[in-house]
């Protein structure tokens, strides 16, 4: 969907939850901000991935944000979500917006005083991502973007950009992987890009699709990601012409939120589909 494909109606809806997805990511940023490199209380999950109660309190700070100005929207987070006192979170609804939150991606690097994390917020309906949100508290830089409106940095809209290396860059791809691997088939691409990109990991795969939006990264390999680290991405991949496919090559949205129980959603995300295309194996 393109600005021009949206009558003024839905392209200010699209522009009011972008600016509510800025806001909750920046709400969710700042938590994390103020309590970064202070004693924090950790546990493992039962995927024995590690969360803080930083992690917690960032994430209700997005949802707050959110409730306050729509209170009767649908949540998918990352981290277990508490009920108000007296009040039971409705399921999510395919047909109602959905907000789908990664209140502080990069728990690893966080609690380890790595300065690399970021607070992931998109908002989807029927099966799709609409708007979204990542927000990077240590450099206080924010991407979002809109399906009506395209991609924007720290609020201000950016044009699609020239992928045409500048001269004296490294001809080769700068490719983002992740830090581990749920399948065989992601090792099979990475080995097979051996010597062909330059590759990268921040230990944040919503960085990682921000950055491949951005620019300064070319594609990027999603393994043992979920719905709350891609949510967002994908639409700022998809408001600058980028793709995003399952490793087989399938679309990877829509999604029935109403029935996504966590499970990983590995795929590649590229600028445009020539990238994509230049780095698929057969």
């Amino acid at each position: 969907m393109s600005p021009r494909d949206c009558d003024p109606t839905e392209a200010d809806a699209l522009r009011s939850l972008r600016e509510l997805a800025e806001r909750a990511a920046r709400a969710g940023g700042a938590v994390a901000r103020q309590n970064f490199g202070k004693p924090t209380a950790v546990r493992l999950k039962a995927d024995r991935s590690e969360v803080s109660e930083v992690d917690e309190a960032a994430q209700r700070a997005v949802i707050d944000c959110i409730h306050a100005q729509r209170p009767d929207d649908r949540f998918v987070a990352e981290e277990t979500l508490v009920e108000p006192e007296g009040q039971r979170w409705p399921p999510p609804e395919n047909d109602r917006v959905c907000w789908v939150i990664d209140p502080l991606d990069g728990t690893r690097n966080y609690i380890r005083g790595i300065p690399l994390y970021a607070c992931s917020v998109g908002a989807m309906l029927h099966g799709f991502p609409i708007a979204g949100a990542i927000y990077m508290p240590p450099h206080d830089r924010l991407f979002s973007a809109s399906r009506a409106e395209g991609f924007f940095e720290d609020g201000r809209p950016i044009a699609r950009r020239s992928r045409s290396p500048a001269p004296g860059r490294s001809p080769k791809p700068i490719v983002a992987i992740p830090s581990s691997f749920s399948g065989d088939a992601e090792k099979a691409l990475l080995n097979a890009w051996l010597g062909r990109v330059v590759v990268r990991n921040l230990g944040v795969a919503s960085l990682h699709l921000a950055l491949v939006a951005a620019g300064p990264f070319d594609a990027a390999l999603l393994s043992d990601c979920r719905l709350w680290d891609i949510a967002a991405g994908w639409v700022l991949i998809d408001t600058i012409g980028g793709v995003m496919t399952t490793l087989t090559g399938q679309p990877m949205f829509p999604l029935d939120v109403a029935k996504y129980r966590g499970e990983a959603l590995p795929g590649m995300a590229a600028r445009d589909a020539e990238m994509l295309a230049r780095l698929k194996v057969d």
